[in-house]
């Protein structure tokens, strides 16, 4: 039976020369299948495509080559690369075509003052209480958080005018 040369060259290349790319073909499958049916690729750490080798992988959507796929690791991997700079640029484009947020807390702050902003629309003012919560965001708990770090900012950089030591210790 006659084999097609270029699967053959691509099955060689992804399996035998260069099995990192086959790895990347795997979590980049997993993510576009996970995008679309969460519309976002925050993925949980520990989030592993369900199953075994079997029929119930199939039957969630997943196909049964990804099963116990750790996608969530797999997605810190490549946010560290990214931060790093040890990504190529075609990955990059891939990744935020599926929605990739590079940083979870550029995106909790997004999300922040989008739920603040549609809270203050409607009350006209953003002295909220601890308690409000808008489509199911806690905006009072994360202006109180906001206003408490930017009082720590201020008492840094005034400490840094004054000359005076700062402590470096983390969550100070």
């Amino acid at each position: 039976m006659p084999r097609d040369p270029a699967q053959l060259d691509a099955f060689i290349n992804l399996r035998v020369l260069n099995p990192e790319h086959e790895h990347w073909r795997r979590g980049i499958e997993a993510a576009v299948i996970y995008a679309r049916e969460h519309g976002n690729l925050k993925v949980p750490f520990t989030y592993r495509v369900t199953g075994g080798e079997d029929q119930a992988v199939e039957a969630e959507g997943w196909p049964a080559s990804l099963a116990n796929f750790p996608l969530g690791q797999w997605i810190a991997d490549n946010r560290r690369f990214y931060a790093c700079g040890d990504m190529d640029e075609a990955r990059v484009e891939q990744m935020e075509k599926l929605g990739m947020a590079w940083s979870h807390f550029d995106v909790a702050w997004e999300e922040g003052l989008a739920a603040a902003l549609g809270w203050a629309a409607g009350a006209g003012h953003l002295l909220a209480p601890l308690d409000a919560i808008f489509q199911g965001n806690k905006v009072g708990i994360w202006l109180k958080n906001t206003r408490a770090a930017a009082r720590k900012a201020a008492e840094i950089e005034q400490r840094r005018a004054e000359g005076l030591p700062v402590d470096r210790r983390p969550g100070h």
